[in-house]
């Protein structure tokens, strides 16, 4: 039981500790005080969570593709093979 209050305190500090990151990052950019920076927050890390999600969509893309000419180019070599 003290291992789960562990981790849940643990999340609620890392999930504390990357918003107040991201207002940090908004009021230095905008030059906004940090408090109001915090109303941004979500809108924020709404942003952030689409552009990483698409960034990992492109690279399974890339890894998918380089998958399917790896696979290719594996049958053409067993190919060769069995007709010499």
């Amino acid at each position: 039981m003290g291992s789960l209050r562990s981790l849940f305190i643990l999340a609620a500090g890392a999930a504390i500790g990357g918003a107040a990151l991201i207002a940090y990052r908004i009021s230095q950019e905008s030059g906004k005080p940090f408090q109001e920076a915090i109303a941004d927050v979500p809108a924020e890390a709404q942003r952030l969570f689409a552009e990483v999600k698409g960034r990992a969509n492109e690279a399974v893309e890339r890894g998918r593709g380089m998958y399917q000419e790896k696979q290719e180019e594996i049958e053409e070599r067993l190919q060769e093979d069995f007709q010499a």
